[in-house]
């Protein structure tokens, strides 16, 4: 057997191995995609709760500000 037919088999072998390693790229690029999309949603995700929650926390000032004015709630006291 010479050179040339010992590379083209070796070829052949691996050429099975070589679309298995391909197929097992995409696969991990998508992974990818998947997890960044998921990175990107948890942002989005603690921007708005915390949106909600400043939103909260003024509602709440507020009503305690409401309640103090109707002498509901006593004042702070002053140091």
């Amino acid at each position: 057997m010479t050179d040339n037919e010992i590379i083209e088999a070796l070829k052949t072998l691996l050429k099975p191995m070589e679309n298995h390693m391909e197929e097992i790229d995409l696969k991990l690029d998508k992974l990818d995609l998947k997890i960044e999309s998921l990175r990107l949603e948890n942002k989005t995700e603690h921007r708005l709760i915390r949106k909600d929650v400043e939103h909260l926390n003024d509602e709440m000032e507020t009503v305690i500000e409401a309640l103090r004015a109707k002498n509901i709630l006593p004042l702070p006291k002053q140091m």
